[in-house]
């Protein structure tokens, strides 16, 4: 498994979701594929999404879930073994699991991994001691885990084996009563836009206003050549009208990359940001761009430095 992320605080369920989608939409590597996402609802039932392909745009999350308090995701290529919960367990009332590299093998107990954090969450030690310790007894473990409780406290850790590879990222950050913690390998970032994943997510909680926002594009959004690149947005900040200036373009039919990276973007007459990931969309005609899927309807525009929130 490449990336695990748990949240707590208002909107936790957004916060992992908005995690997941950005290191699909800027990161390369496997991802993109199976996916589960799990919430602690304001009973304590756990609840799971799963998808074997597709990544988190396929998951069915209720909207309910997304505003949930404590929420956790895991995901990696596709076609990954069933049942896929056995990546992201929880116990109602007590908390979920979540991981990267191999979080549900066996320890040298013969426990899974994940489900030994929760059983010691479960006996009422804190997610970080619980962590702790699992990976301690167990060092040569391909693993790497995150727990969040029914209380929202987060642990999270490498075993000594993961901690050695040269492939790692991580965000935590904890305010208040937000809490975030991500870790991922194998996911390979442009330069200077790694940062997104965390930064995304944690302004989902209601921290600090991300440098970077998603832009959306609606089912159906005209196309026109121009001297140069530009998107146009609306007043609620979709995208309006693509203009592009690759050559041949009113001609074209079917799959084209219809918004080029670092393509300006402009809301009436202010330049508001420069898109860090692209967007491949079908054209018809020449004039017409339509998404592929939901992933491919959307792309992450860094705000320019000026532009407020």
């Amino acid at each position: 498994m490449t990336i695990g992320i748990a949240a707590s605080g208002a909107n936790a369920g957004e916060s992992v979701r908005a995690a997941v989608l950005a290191a699909e939409l800027l990161g390369r590597g496997a991802i993109g594929g199976f996916a589960v996402f799990a919430a602690m609802l304001h009973d304590g039932k756990v609840g799971h999404c799963v998808t074997q392909r597709g990544g988190a745009a396929k998951l069915a999350i209720p909207d309910q879930w997304l505003q949930a308090t404590r929420a956790t995701a895991i995901s990696s290529g596709p076609d990954r073994p069933e049942p896929l919960q056995q990546f992201l367990p929880g116990f109602d009332g007590i908390g979920l699991v979540s991981g990267h590299r191999l979080p549900n093998r066996a320890g040298s107990d013969g426990e899974p991994l994940n489900r030994a954090v929760l059983r010691r969450l479960a006996s009422g030690e804190m997610p970080q001691h619980a962590v702790d310790a699992v990976l301690h007894a167990n060092g040569q473990s391909d693993a790497g885990l995150i727990a969040v409780d029914a209380q929202g406290r987060i642990g999270w850790g490498n075993s000594q084996r993961v901690a050695s590879r040269a492939d790692l990222g991580s965000f935590h950050r904890s305010e208040g009563d937000r809490r975030l913690a991500i870790l991922h390998n194998s996911i390979y970032f442009m330069r200077d836009t790694a940062d997104a994943v965390g930064s995304l997510a944690w302004s989902c909680l209601g921290g600090d206003t991300s440098a970077y926002q998603f832009l959306s594009l609606p089912q159906g959004v005209e196309l026109r050549t121009a001297q140069s690149d530009r998107i146009q947005l609306d007043v609620d900040g979709n995208i309006a009208l693509i203009e592009t200036a690759a050559v041949q373009m009113s001609q074209m039919s079917g799959r084209f990359t219809a918004v080029y990276l670092g393509t300006p973007v402009w809301q009436g007459a202010r330049l508001v940001g420069h898109v860090v990931s692209e967007l491949i969309g079908q054209v018809q005609d020449g004039c017409v761009v339509r998404s592929l899927d939901p992933v491919s309807a959307m792309v992450v525009m860094r705000r320019a430095v000026h532009v407020a929130s």
